[in-house]
């Protein structure tokens, strides 16, 4: 049995940056109220004051949208779209969605901070309708979280469930004919935002490619994009393929050695160009340091800055000049 569903209205956490609307005798039943003024109305919507742009943004971090650039996205929102500028109606409305997703398909609990503030027009759509696409999904994609997979990408809510997500499941599975497509698609569902057909199918072809130099074989390209589909949807030509250069240029021959490893390698080549920053700081600072690729790589930031204080200063002095090299050469 589902575990008891919790109201959006108790996602609301203590530290409150603004006011709330009701200290004041507003009467507001979210705590906070925006007055706007004849004189803020404007072509297309209204002109926020720096103000009520700050109680949108408490308002949003305490309905859990953590991202900073998304409360910024839905406060730029709010001022062309009066539900946005509504506090007492968006909590409305994220109930509403909540409720929604438990009668459709028992997710319990949603993060509707970060299905909102991913995808705002998701508040827009009509209760029912959105009951009879879920239940769609759920026999479309059998065992999947669905959890995770809206609050990964709530953008899947709008898409054509009778073609077009089908049609995308089938060409998964011509690509990747010994992967489970669902549990594909639960680990990265950002992969149905794209065209399976040009897009997934080049960067499988380009990654096999640039790999098949290096003495990987195309089957254990396809167990690496399985382990980290995140591969299937990246810029393989450029930030992969500069990735495995400075792989190659720290630790010669470990693409190959990795090879037998797809999903550590398909790790490595996931990182952050800073994560691999760590091998050359490591070969520099502490020589004796005798630990592996993968384990310097996916070692926890906190971890790797407390072992290593200096790093951080080192790294970003490194940026800069990486950034200024480049730059350079651009202007040629």
């Amino acid at each position: 049995m589902p575990a008891p569903r919790r109201s959006a209205r108790a996602t609301r956490t203590d530290g409150r940056v603004a006011t709330p609307a009701s200290s004041d005798g507003g009467g507001s039943r979210s705590g906070y109220r925006l007055e706007i003024d004849p004189s803020q109305v404007a072509p297309g919507g209204v002109r926020l004051t720096d103000a009520q742009k700050a109680t949108l943004d408490a308002f949003w971090r305490e309905h859990g949208v953590s991202s900073k650039t998304h409360r910024a996205t839905l406060t730029k929102v709010g001022e062309t779209k009066g539900l946005f500028r509504d506090p007492d109606r968006l909590v409305e409305r994220m109930v509403e969605l909540e409720d929604v997703m438990w009668r459709a398909v028992g997710v319990a609990e949603l993060a509707v901070g970060a299905v909102v503030g991913r995808y705002p027009k998701s508040l827009y759509f009509d209760p029912d309708f959105l009951v009879e696409r879920l239940r769609l999904l759920r026999d479309l994609l059998p065992g999947a979280d669905f959890k995770k997979l809206i609050e990964r990408n709530p953008q899947i809510l709008a898409m054509d469930m009778t073609h077009t997500l089908p049609a995308k499941m089938r060409e998964l599975s011509v690509l990747l004919p010994n992967s489970d497509v669902v549990r594909l698609i639960e680990t990265h569902p950002k992969i149905l935002s794209v065209n399976v057909q040009s897009r997934v199918r080049g960067n499988l072809a380009d990654l096999k490619g640039m790999l098949r130099v290096a003495g990987v074989v195309d089957t254990a390209v396809e167990v690496m994009v399985v382990h980290n589909p995140r591969l299937l949807t990246s810029d393989i030509r450029r930030t992969v393929a500069k990735r495995a250069t400075r792989l190659e240029s720290l630790r010669p021959g470990a693409i190959a050695f990795y090879a037998e490893k797809p999903a550590s390698l398909s790790r490595i080549l996931c990182a952050s160009e800073r994560a691999l920053d760590r091998l050359a700081y490591v070969d520099e600072h502490d020589a004796e340091n005798d630990s592996s690729v993968i384990v310097t790589v996916n070692t926890p930031g906190s971890k790797f800055e407390e072992k290593y204080p200096g790093f951080d200063a080192w790294q970003k002095a490194l940026a800069r000049s990486r950034a200024e090299a480049e730059s350079a050469a651009n202007d040629f």
